[in-house]
């Protein structure tokens, strides 16, 4: 019953997350005003893809590696947490509830990291680095709450920053880790580090270098046993870090838009299929990815002088990607049912 409720709380923030994302990818095309204000909505998009999706798909990475699961007090009371913070953010931005909602989280994920501990030993295992770098990144909250009001324009170079820490500390290490491939945590988390610097507040040669480094690390040498499709978009995270770090593709908020949303849903959950009924291969895979790309090149071409039909561009491209998620659900349900 328990995992049942999990993942029903996991597919409930799949959907949400998407629902939110095209309304505001159709918003800001101009199809329509939104009845709610458009910076909370993002706040509560972005936080609920990370504290209701990405983070408990990486719980379920862990387990599948050997790990404890949050017992079933902390899963609930980390699911009201979530839910308060999503309201709070959605009523006014940083309120109070979205902050005491948010704390919460922080200090179950601290709970949850304490449980890696004993991988810090293997140098080579990039869970390793999973307590270390979600203190970094819970390290990065009190000045996202210091600068949102006082100085939006770091605030949201410090959510740059936050963003891109969980991305490249946590998420992509965990998908490392599920599919077995073997990197020294401590390098993933100091290039990560550096790298998410780079990306927010410190756009500094030495942040870059970082960047550099993180890019060279995930590229999938000798992946033979995995997936094309999944060889192919790890290919494309590497080389994109790597043309980020050299300044071919600007820092720029359109192309960290594209970035974040292209590891999140080409990278990091097909790579997390196998803890699914989902095969691993397909050409399934193929549509999805293309699918991704459709919202993700639109958004990274404005930063390049795109006019208004990237706009557009990147909300039909997000709508696919919804109906995609809705079908790839429905078939589950539907395959479930037939062999129940």
């Amino acid at each position: 019953m328990l995992r049942r409720a999990v993942v029903a709380a996991i597919v409930l923030s799949l959907l949400l997350t998407v629902f939110a994302g095209v309304t505001m990818r159709w918003a800001l095309a101009g199809a329509f005003v939104m009845p709610l204000d458009f910076a909370r909505v993002r706040h509560a998009h972005a936080h609920l893809a990370y504290y209701g999706l990405l983070v408990p798909v990486a719980w379920g990475a862990w387990h599948a590696r050997g790990l404890s699961l949050p017992s079933p007090v902390t899963g609930g009371v980390y699911g009201v947490a979530v839910l308060l913070s999503i309201v709070g953010f959605l009523r006014a931005g940083y309120a109070p509830e979205a902050i005491v909602g948010s704390t919460v989280v922080g200090a179950v994920w601290l709970a949850s990291g304490w449980r890696t501990r004993a991988r810090l030993r293997d140098l080579q295992d990039p869970l390793g680095g999973m307590l270390p770098g979600l203190v970094l990144c819970l390290a990065c909250v009190p000045f996202v709450a210091r600068f949102t009001r006082a100085a939006p324009a770091l605030g949201q170079a410090w959510v740059a920053t936050f963003l891109a820490a969980l991305l490249f500390l946590v998420v992509v290490p965990t998908a490392l880790g599920l599919l077995e491939v073997r990197r020294p945590w401590p390098a993933l988390v100091g290039a990560g580090t550096l790298g998410s610097l780079a990306l927010g507040v410190w756009p500094h040669p030495v942040g870059y270098l970082g960047l550099a480094v993180y890019g060279l690390l995930v590229l999938p040498v000798r992946w033979t046993e995995h997936p094309l499709h999944l060889r192919a978009t790890w290919t494309a995270l590497g080389l994109g870090v790597l043309a980020m770090a050299a300044g071919l593709l600007p820092n720029t908020r359109p192309v960290v838009i594209g970035a974040i949303h292209f590891t999140a849903l080409s990278v990091a959950l097909p790579s997390f299929a196998s803890l699914t009924e989902v095969p691993r291969d397909g050409w399934g895979w193929w549509v999805h990815h293309g699918a991704v790309g459709l919202l993700c090149a639109p958004i990274v071409w404005q930063a390049f002088g795109g006019g208004a039909w990237t706009w557009t561009a990147a909300a039909v491209g997000g709508s696919v990607v919804g109906l995609e998620v809705l079908g790839l659900l429905a078939w589950q349900g539907l395959g479930q049912r037939s062999s129940a």
